[in-house]
């Protein structure tokens, strides 16, 4: 073996003693078969170890066996615990200590292992029953033999699959534990697996084999190991050297088989080297001797092993090193996570002060849309100012289509323009219908957000209130205004009775109100996921941001109470008082719609030169003077022209004052706003009593800290191994 190859072996050796395999894949070699399959002898035979066959205690936890080449002997057996254990159990394993290996006796040895497993917290032998403790462990027990004529090689052996619990020994619960063991180590992508089958049995009906495909579905690390050959049917030899020639369809291993002969009952009292003999007879003899030497026995099954472990170390040595500096990142990074130990209400508040600055700086940057500026951005719950830009314009946009409670009627100058360009003779026939067509506009808050936000139950209360959406008129505008001129009759010539425009505008703006809570209610769930997101977001620690969250999200709601009474207030300014603007866009569009009446109304009487190659259209005076109206119907079409300017104005002054009072002031920019609650002010105003019910660590975070430090601790020393 090179010196190199050696090295490495050595060096991924003490990452198994710092047990960094629950943390990353190591390169081993994995003994898995059947409680009856011969595993035990084939253990015994590369070791030299006498593993008791009898008494079910070597089979119970993983064991490793480690030789190693050095000048001096030594043989050492010790316990390779888990981390995360209680501290009774690690205290009685680090007890148990790193003692000499003085006798191969099998007495002694089961001695030996009976107390490793009592260590362990494995119950004995006949008392399963009436015991707490468990059957099985995750803990290692690793012998270490070191001496002049070793070559560095180690293999695991795990626990042998059954299907049946044996009274006094096992339980039915142990069944699945056991199997989820093996598939562990066999999942390791960089194991290889030596699945012990006998050769007297259908290779099909072995579960290992299967469990052996599933883990490694190509074949490519996995080593059949037959036993028993001396117990096979005469006649059904063929089929085990079809198997040992890898020409079995029904399994491929692209490590092949290998064979091994098992100790008969009277040759367990025999030297390793009486076993060795007389295997090489056995195997010596039709029709056995057919079979390839370098496949046949303990010593080729030990001579291709240590090729393997060379090899499969030699392969992964590198990317082990990666995994270790990976892994020791991801830990860290969790540790910083929990931030600092936060045992006194100074550590705690000074924790809380942290978070809230940092959500702070996160709701800045999300009301700027500095969005390049933090990796929670990536998600489009923290682009608050773009979501509700989005509803804003969603809002503006369903007024437009869906707030007046009758459409207006068509007649603006766009409208003539087009029956003038199809030469329509005359004027369309309705010009006062209106649409019945609701309009969903993509994104609007009725038709998003309310599905989005629903499971923050603390809105109940407060949103999702408003009644259903108002309906639009079953009458055309023009007979609904001339009927309530009709009944608004007074005794005045010639105008219009003053009360009936503000009656006529609170008819024609009230779904107003239901569509502007509809919106603000949609952003007050949009800054309330933002709110709960960041602050999990800053928190990192889940249970002390839900236990912030549980008093800021109560808080929060009297702020959102605001924004929706403003709204209220809003409407009421807009419907309860009189009608009123300085803005001067309502006389141009009092004057334009009366242009379009007009000229809607003379378009269709146009006729047409035919004395002239240039064809112009005319108008008869006494056509015109046809046209006009009676006082009723003219005050009727002033009215209309009326409203709809003013109702134009005034939906654009209620859409911005909405946008700007109600969300922007009251929910976003104002300091005493929603946005602003969590804040260092916030912490400095807690006591010691409130500090420590939301930032105090419980036994839980404790031990993950504590937890997450000795990882930590364990894969840095491997670091520094395989640095060396």
């Amino acid at each position: 073996m090179l010196a190199e190859d050696r090295t490495r072996l050595q060096k991924i050796d003490a990452l198994y003693a710092l047990r960094l395999d629950q943390f990353v894949s190591l390169p081993q070699l994995v003994v898995v078969g059947d409680q009856s399959s011969g595993k035990s002898s084939v253990l015994e035979g590369l070791t030299g170890l006498p593993f008791p066959r009898d008494s079910g205690l070597c089979t119970r936890f993983p064991t490793q066996i480690v030789f190693k080449r050095s000048t001096s002997e030594s043989k050492v057996v010790s316990i390779m615990a888990i981390h995360g254990q209680n501290k009774s159990r690690a205290d009685a394993i680090a007890k148990f200590g790193k003692r000499p290996l003085t006798s191969f006796d099998e007495r002694d040895f089961s001695e030996l292992l009976a107390e490793a497993s009592e260590c362990m917290g494995i119950t004995l032998v006949g008392k399963q029953e009436n015991s707490d403790l468990n059957s099985f462990s995750h803990n290692i027990l690793k012998f270490e033999l070191s001496g002049p004529e070793y070559e560095n090689f180690s293999v695991v052996d795990l626990p042998g699959i059954f299907r049946k619990p044996t009274p006094g020994q096992t339980r039915k619960e142990d069944i699945p534990l056991v199997r989820e063991m093996i598939s562990k180590y066999l999942s390791n992508p960089r194991s290889i697996i030596l699945a012990v089958v006998p050769a007297n049995v259908d290779i099909a009906t072995q579960e290992i084999i299967q469990m052996a495909e599933d883990a490694d579905p190509n074949g490519q690390r996995t080593l059949g190991v037959l036993t028993k050959p001396d117990l096979v049917d005469r006649g059904a030899e063929q089929k085990v050297m079809e198997l040992l020639e890898n020409r079995d369809g029904r399994t491929h291993f692209d490590l092949g088989y290998t064979i091994v002969c098992n100790r008969s009952q009277s040759d367990l009292s025999i030297s390793n080297q009486e076993r060795n003999a007389r295997e090489t007879t056995f195997f010596n003899s039709q029709p056995w001797s057919a079979i390839p030497k370098e496949r046949a026995g303990i010593k080729a099954l030990k001579h291709r092993l240590d090729k393997l472990l060379v090899e499969v170390t030699r392969q992964n040595f590198q990317a082990v090193a990666v995994d270790v500096q990976v892994r020791i990142h991801d830990l860290e990074k969790e540790l910083n996570d929990l931030g600092p130990a936060r045992q006194t209400p100074n550590d705690q508040r000074n924790h809380l002060t942290r978070i809230a600055v940092e959500f702070r700086d996160i709701s800045t940057k999300a009301i700027d849309a500095h969005y390049n500026r933090d990796p929670c951005f990536r998600e489009d719950v923290f682009r608050l100012a773009t979501n509700v830009m989005a509803m804003n314009t969603a809002f503006s946009d369903t007024i437009e289509l869906k707030g007046c409670t009758r459409k207006f009627r068509q007649s603006s100058s766009s409208a003539a323009a087009i029956q003038h360009d199809k030469k329509v003779e005359n004027a369309p026939d309705d010009l006062d219908s209106s649409s019945a067509e609701s309009l969903k506009t993509p994104g609007s808050p009725d038709s998003k957000s309310n599905d989005y936000f629903r499971d923050y139950r603390e809105l109940k209360s407060l949103t999702g209130q408003s009644k259903a959406e108002p309906r639009r008129g079953n009458t055309s505008i023009m007979r609904w205004i001339k009927e309530n001129h009709e009944r608004s009759k007074g005794f005045e010539v010639g105008t219009i009775h003053p009360s009936l425009l503000p009656s006529l505008f609170l008819e024609q703006s009230r779904g107003w109100e239901y569509f502007a809570r509809q919106h603000v209610e949609a952003v007050i769930r949009t800054i309330h996921m933002f709110n709960h997101k960041a602050l999990f977001y800053c928190g990192k620690d889940a249970l002390l941001s839900q236990r912030l969250w549980s008093r800021l999200s109560q808080l929060l709601l009297p702020k959102y109470r605001r924004a929706l009474d403003h709204v209220s207030f809003l409407v009421q300014v807009e419907q309860d008082g009189h009608p009123m603007t300085m803005n001067h866009y309502f006389a141009d569009n009092l004057r334009k719609a009366r242009e379009d009446r007009i000229r809607l109304q003379l378009i269709g009487l146009q006729s047409w030169t035919t004395n002239d190659v240039q064809k112009e259209p005319l108008l008869r005076l006494k056509d015109t003077i046809a046209t006009f109206v009676s006082n009723d119907g003219q005050s009727a079409e002033d009215l209309h022209d009326i409203l709809e300017a003013y109702y134009k104005v005034a939906r654009k002054r209620f859409v911005d004052a909405v946008c700007l009072q109600a969300v922007d002031h009251f929910l976003i920019s104002n300091k005493q706003g929603p946005l602003w609650l969590f804040s260092p002010q916030y912490i400095g105003n807690m006591t010691d009593t409130e500090l420590n019910e939301i930032a105090g660590e419980g036994n839980e975070a404790v031990s993950r800290r504590r937890r997450l430090m000795e990882e930590i601790e364990s894969l840095k020393a491997g670091q520094k191994i395989l640095a060396e």
